[in-house]
């Protein structure tokens, strides 16, 4: 796949087995068959992860230029990742050596919709930590216990609202900032209530944490 098209990847655990559950990957085709006539094709990759291997396996897999966007859907805790049955945890340092792995400009946007992916009291810190990453534009998630149904529509929400805009817009020097910032405006109570938070990165390697204030 090239860079031209959007390109969706979904990391998603096994939830309560290890057994492969492809619990997200029907909204995602739900969102890639509405907005595909509205911006052209969209790229949809579903990918299991049980372990930070898997992670680093898959996510040097995507390729360079590509400008994707990641989705990692599974349990999480304290910060850290439960993607097999609660159990087995990836540790902050495991995740931020698989992510290691990416090529130059193979992912923009990077969002985590797990629980306690954000530090509550370090939230920018926890986020910047993750951002600077070949060329990572964006990273988000949430810094509390989040109930499914509804990040699941602020997940999707952010895609079709942030990430497609922003990755069809006509001009080079799209204002990444402005645009995340209108989003969370547009979606601020949902935003607020499961404690969703991002940062942007510029290429100087400047980020913004938004919203500002929790």
């Amino acid at each position: 796949m090239g860079g031209k098209s959007p390109a969706l990847y979904l990391f998603e655990g096994t939830w309560w087995s290890h057994r492969e559950v492809p619990l997200v990957l029907p909204y995602f085709q739900a969102l890639q068959t509405s907005y595909g006539p509205n911006y052209g094709p969209i790229s949809l990759s579903h990918r299991t992860i049980r372990t930070g291997d898997d992670i680093a396996y898959w996510i040097k897999r995507i390729l360079r230029g590509e400008r994707a966007f990641v989705y990692f859907a599974c349990h999480g805790n304290r910060l850290e990742l439960y993607p097999a049955d609660g159990r087995h945890p990836i540790d902050r340092e495991a995740l931020i050596e698989a992510l290691g792995h990416m090529k130059h400009n193979a992912v923009e946007f990077l969002h985590f919709g797990c629980c306690e992916m954000v530090d509550k009291k370090d939230r920018e810190g926890s986020l910047n930590e993750l951002a600077h990453f070949q060329d990572v534009r964006w990273v988000s998630g949430y810094v509390k216990r989040i109930d499914w149904l509804d990040s699941m529509f602020l997940d999707l929400a952010l895609v079709a609202r942030l990430y497609l805009p922003y990755r069809y817009a006509k001009s080079s020097k799209a204002r990444l900032a402005a645009r995340a910032t209108g989003f969370c405006e547009q979606y601020e109570q949902l935003a607020r209530q499961l404690g969703f938070c991002g940062v942007t990165c510029d290429r100087a390697g400047r980020t913004r944490l938004v919203p500002e204030r929790p």
